[in-house]
């Protein structure tokens, strides 16, 4: 992309006004095709989801290595989705969806790793809400990384009842969500009386219909969470994430919890003192490496505390706001970009990435022994 362009990406990225965007060329879904991990210990299977234009039959085809399948789409309205079932673990896996025999979308993906592979990448980025040319220039710029899926930090839309704005969302990360699955949590703008965020990602089907879950994806569990956790020890969801926390640490996998608000920020938000208080603690009690976040439209690593990294990551899109550093804070910058975390083994190394393509910061994580870094 050209210099100017992007400087102009990141000029618009500061006004408060949702921009306008169109689909490039015509599409036979209305949305998707989309892919989500389900399973909780093991990715097991897969969700393809899509929105349609009319009712008709429609069926999703998948081939790997020599397997293949064909399972039926359900339908909610124009919503339809098919679990893949019984798929190879790290081999590609290709698909097609069809609607009354003709294809109408297609895409591939991995699911998890092959039998003696120890290294993997994924993405990160968030607060996609408002300037939709910017979220589609991350999009665009993320597509052609090489990542087996990606973690939304939430604020997808900026208004979550809104199912216009969901549109234009599944619409602009097309590109990417037909090859890398979506790891997502909700933030306080996609929430609405109507509860698209749960109806789009299907959270009835594979999450219990909770707004958190977890899966593995080799050596790292991840922990997506609502914010409501800082319910501490009172609420079904503290307990489901310290039951998961307490597994992954008897297993020595690398953890990676992530949510929107930032329990360490440095921007216009700041810190939430009650998830400093509930997600530190329980972070430091079972060895977090990673706590992801969004909500402050910035990017921000802390050095780490005991043992763990905190990073904010909310500039892909929504308007791009002021950041006063702190004692905590190792890196920041104010300009859209999105993250990327090659996991190797039993280490994490972070790059921050701008729209020039420039990494602008980059670390490595080492292990975090359970109850905090040892002297």
């Amino acid at each position: 992309m050209p210099r100017l362009a992007v400087f102009l990406l990141v000029l618009t990225s500061c006004g408060g006004g949702t921009s306008e965007w169109r689909e490039p060329g015509p599409h036979q879904l209305l949305t998707g095709p989309y892919v989500i991990v389900t399973g909780e210990k093991t990715a097991k299977q897969a969700l393809i989801a899509f929105r349609t234009y009319a009712v008709q039959k429609a069926t999703v085809e998948w081939t790997a290595e020599g397997s293949r399948g064909v399972e039926v789409a359900s339908r909610d309205g124009d919503l339809c989705s098919a679990t893949l079932k019984n798929l190879p673990r790290g081999s590609v896996i290709k698909y097609e969806v069809k609607l009354a025999g003709k294809v109408a979308g297609s895409g591939s993906f991995r699911l998890g790793l092959a039998d003696g592979e120890t290294s993997f990448r994924f993405a990160v980025f968030g607060d996609t809400r408002t300037n939709h040319q910017v979220h589609n220039a991350v999009i665009e710029a993320v597509s052609k990384e090489t990542i087996d899926f990606y973690l939304h930090t939430g604020d997808m839309v900026e208004r979550g009842g809104i199912p216009e704005q969901w549109i234009t969302y599944f619409q602009i990360e097309r590109p990417l969500m037909a090859k890398a699955p979506i790891m997502p949590s909700i933030g306080n703008h996609d929430l609405g009386n109507r509860g698209y965020y749960s109806r789009f990602f299907f959270l009835d089907q594979w999450a219990g219909a909770k707004n958190y879950f977890y899966t593995d994806w080799g050596t790292v569990r991840l922990i997506s969470m609502d914010v409501t956790i800082v319910c501490e020890g009172r609420c079904r969801q503290y307990r489901f994430v310290r039951a998961a926390l307490e597994e992954a640490a008897k297993a020595n996998k690398l953890i990676v919890m992530f949510l929107h608000n930032p329990p360490y920020s440095s921007g216009e938000h700041g810190s939430d003192r009650q998830l400093q208080s509930v997600v530190g603690d329980l972070a430091k009690r079972y060895g977090v490496e990673l706590v992801v976040s969004g909500h402050d439209h910035d990017y921000e690593r802390t050095k780490p505390i005991a043992g763990t990294t905190y990073l904010v990551s909310g500039s892909a899109g929504a308007p791009i706001r002021p950041v006063t550093p702190q004692a905590f804070t190792a890196s920041t910058r104010t300009e859209p970009h999105y993250v990327l975390v090659d996991v190797d083994k039993n280490q994490l190394t972070l790059r921050a990435i701008n729209l020039r393509g420039e990494v602008f910061d980059s670390t490595v994580i080492p292990p975090n022994p359970p109850g905090g870094p040892r002297p």
